[in-house]
């Protein structure tokens, strides 16, 4: 019990040091609640919509930089979690926010022992949804292919593309950045309709410290509304992820919330699994 105590107050105290970094970084807090009556909060982003979707959209200056903090119900289990996001009057460059941000907390606050032990993954939905278009695929059949990538049915994917097109599988295993854009500009060369250029300009190609960055088309985030660049963080032998996020874009009533954010898993990011 002892030990365990101590274990959950190292946890608080390195929690608080992360909020204090956000704040000192401009980023404000929001107390969010379950998404309506009866649930359980599964997800902080939905929620942080519906808390600000009462305010005036006049009162809201943009990119406006908020945190949340607090338990998620999610594959069955509780997890401390804590979110930060950027949001956006419309779709902007809030990525460049959001990775100094992730430099700072990996090099001053990741317990890990070392950055090299990391890896980051980047996908991006709207080149992955693009390219299964040009491909010759339905909306319908883009959908199924992105719903097996999210639930980690790969073979499922692999086969509904295989079926297209078996000379593009390899976009959609993981790379090296720089073999994936190699791979993507041959492509282009041969669907001049595939907007390469334009997602290209938004994959991160790197994240300091971090050495090894990872290029995955099947990363699609865990939720519905990510539409842009996705990305996940990842510490050599952990099965989970670290934390994950992405561009986001989001109706609700009657209005739309765009910008760029992150979900630390807090007991992966502190080694307690």
């Amino acid at each position: 019990m002892e030990s365990w105590l101590r274990a959950e107050s190292e946890q608080i105290r390195q929690t608080s040091a992360l909020i204090g970094d956000l704040v000192d970084l401009g980023f404000s807090p929001i107390i969010t609640s379950p998404t309506h009556d009866s649930a359980v909060r599964r997800d902080h982003t939905l929620a942080i919509i519906e808390r600000l979707s009462s305010w005036s959209r006049a009162s809201l200056r943009f990119p406006f930089k908020i945190f949340s903090s607090g338990p998620v119900f999610e594959r069955g289990r509780w997890a401390e979690s804590l979110d930060v996001e950027v949001l956006e009057d419309a779709v902007g460059p809030s990525e460049t926010i959001i990775f100094d941000v992730l430099t700072k907390l990996i090099t001053e606050r990741s317990q890990l022992t070392s950055a090299d032990n990391l890896v980051f993954v980047v996908g991006h939905l709207g080149l992955l949804r693009d390219l299964l278009g040009q491909c010759g695929l339905s909306e319908e059949e883009v959908a199924a292919v992105e719903t097996a990538f999210a639930h980690g049915n790969w073979a499922r994917g692999e086969q509904m593309i295989a079926h297209a097109d078996a000379a593009l599988l390899p976009l959609f295993r993981p790379a090296t950045v720089e073999s994936a854009s190699a791979a993507l500009d041959d492509v282009a060369r041969r669907l001049p309709h595939l907007h390469w250029k334009a997602w290209h300009s938004e994959l991160p190609r790197q994240l300091a410290p971090v050495p090894s960055v990872r290029w995955d088309l099947s990363l699609t985030g865990s939720w519905p509304y990510y539409s842009g660049p996705v990305f996940a963080l990842y510490a050599r032998g952990q099965g989970d992820a670290l934390l994950k996020g992405g561009r986001f874009s989001v109706h609700y009533q009657d209005r739309d919330w765009h910008g760029v954010g992150f979900t630390i898993s807090l007991p992966q990011w502190f080694g307690r699994r």
